[in-house]
């Protein structure tokens, strides 16, 4: 019966189109598949009482701003099915900026039975609750789960709903991943706060408003004057392509899936960095990248992402249900997103200019190979400088624009490339720490500053929840950063059974 009245039903209706609107072609870093799919619920908890107002006006101020009120777009499909900004020639009440909800609980947040329950760091490496267990609490009315949320409705692409206490204040962010990607949200957190603090001369001018700086990139040329791609080779065609997608939603369709949260505290990440770096100590130069800084003590160089993602690899990998039942050859291939912005910046021809805002998706990834044995058996310092490698010859400018190239030749033929091997587990760690989110600050709105020991007007905790719809995350998530107290956090979507390994894996750790 269900099928015979949704076969009956009627299509939605798309709004008629605004004659004052500008409409502006999504960009096709912007308009993918995965972005489409995926909606972004970005929560930050202030442990201070924040002038809501204020923040919302200063919001509104800000996407009022030439270049900057694309923000504030309606997103529609086209005839031909892409996406399309109608930005209106002036916000009103009628059709605001941003989609504004506002709750306040007249207690303090740790009285409240729901909102108390948000994680705060006990000095130990620890699991956080499920993510979605507080939707209730974050999410305002009428809240978007899916791009036909916008497609349909004259609604402004974020919505922001804010909870107040007696002493805190729970920011929620809201978007659809078209919009803008980690370091976007990084400037418009930074030109919100400017505005907050009535520095509007701060606030930088938006680059590529209405036409794509990135058009050439990635594209055909010489080609004796263009570099191979690393990962030509490993792309999956014909059986091996049919599998790995029999693979994957067999996976996807079979197990449900948990989004939590993992804190590292720094006396944890400490120790494990250390070891780390020890076990590079004897290791050739000609296999790690060296820090040179000193050059009379040149020593193995790795970041803190490599440290997280090596440890993070092995602890995910050697949770899952069917490890023992795998071959050890199996492969496991890491993702690092890798955002493209300095290098676009840095390199010739320069397509982004230093010191403008460039709010969009921006980011490849770079593909690292191991086989179950390696991520399990070798030395954790080993799969770090593997990674640091990979970044290091991925993340040039000529391998970004050889990848860039063959994503646009298969996208071109309908097919998006999937590299690697038929019976691959893919492992995705985003690295956010750049986009120094735990470094927004508020404090020009704090009210009543909160008794909690806090650094005033700076988020104490942050969490990323979503939707997602026709894909999984299965095994991926961000590295949220580093909060004031030096705790690294890390968003998992994991299956259940996958969860309840890692948590006695973690106790045993402690």
């Amino acid at each position: 019966m269900a099928f015979l009245m949704n076969w009956f039903r009627s299509k939605p209706v798309v709004p008629d189109r605004v004659a004052t609107d500008t409409v502006i072609p999504l960009f096709p870093m912007d308009d993918t598949g995965p972005n489409r799919a995926i909606v972004v619920d970005f929560t930050m908890r202030f442990d201070d009482k924040l002038d809501v107002q204020q923040l919302v006006g200063a919001l509104e101020k800000l996407l009022r701003k030439p270049g900057w009120k694309k923000l504030g777009a309606r997103l529609r499909q086209n005839n031909l099915g892409k996406l399309e900004y109608h930005v209106p020639a002036d916000y009103t009440t009628q059709r605001p900026a941003l989609q504004f909800t506002h709750v306040t609980h007249g207690t303090s947040l740790s009285e409240h039975a729901l909102a108390s329950q948000l994680h705060r760091s006990n000095g130990s490496v620890e699991v956080t609750e499920i993510l979605s267990k507080f939707r209730p609490l974050l999410f305002g009315p009428d809240h978007p789960t899916k791009a036909e949320d916008w497609f349909y409705v004259d609604r402004p692409q974020l919505q922001l709903h804010v909870v107040s206490f007696n002493d805190a204040t729970l920011v929620t962010l809201t978007w659809l991943h078209t919009l803008l990607d980690a370091m976007g949200r990084r400037a418009l957190l930074t030109a919100w706060t400017a505005i907050l603090e009535g520095r509007e001369d701060d606030v930088p001018e938006i680059y590529g408003y209405d036409t794509d700086p990135l058009a050439t990139f990635g594209k055909d040329g010489e080609p004796e004057k263009q570099e191979k791609s690393v990962l030509e080779d490993k792309v999956l065609k014909g059986w091996g392509l049919f599998k790995f997608i029999v693979n994957y939603i067999w996976e996807i369709m079979v197990y449900s899936e948990e989004l939590r949260m993992i804190c590292v505290p720094p006396a944890f990440f400490k120790r494990v960095k250390e070891n780390m770096l020890d076990d590079l100590r004897s290791e050739s130069p000609d296999t790690i990248i060296t820090d040179m800084s000193n050059p009379a003590a040149p020593k193995p160089f790795l970041s803190d992402g490599d440290i997280l993602s090596a440890w993070y690899m092995r602890l995910i990998t050697s949770c899952q249900p069917w490890v023992s039942r795998v071959s050890p050859k199996t492969t496991i291939l890491y993702m690092n997103p890798f955002g493209l912005r300095q290098v676009l910046e840095s390199t010739e021809p320069k397509l982004l200019p230093k010191g403008k805002a460039y709010i969009a998706n921006c980011v490849m990834a770079i593909h690292s190979y191991f086989s179950v044995d390696e991520v399990l058996s070798l030395p954790l310092g080993f799969l770090a400088a593997r990674l640091r490698k990979d970044i290091s010859i991925q993340g040039t400018r000529a391998q970004c624009e050889a990848l860039a190239r063959l994503h646009k030749n298969a996208l071109a033929k309908g097919k998006p490339n999937v590299f690697g091997t038929p019976d691959m587990s893919m492992v995705v760690l985003s690295n956010w720490s750049k986009a120094k989110m735990f470094e927004t600050d508020f404090s020009a709105a704090v009210l009543e500053e909160g008794s909690v020991e806090h650094l005033k007007g700076k988020p104490t905790y942050i969490q990323c929840d979503g939707s997602q719809n026709g894909i999984s995350i299965r095994n991926a998530g961000p590295i949220l950063g580093r909060d004031w107290q030096g705790n690294y956090w890390i968003g998992v979507m994991a299956r259940p059974e996958t969860w309840k390994n890692m948590e006695k894996a973690i106790r045993d750790m402690q």
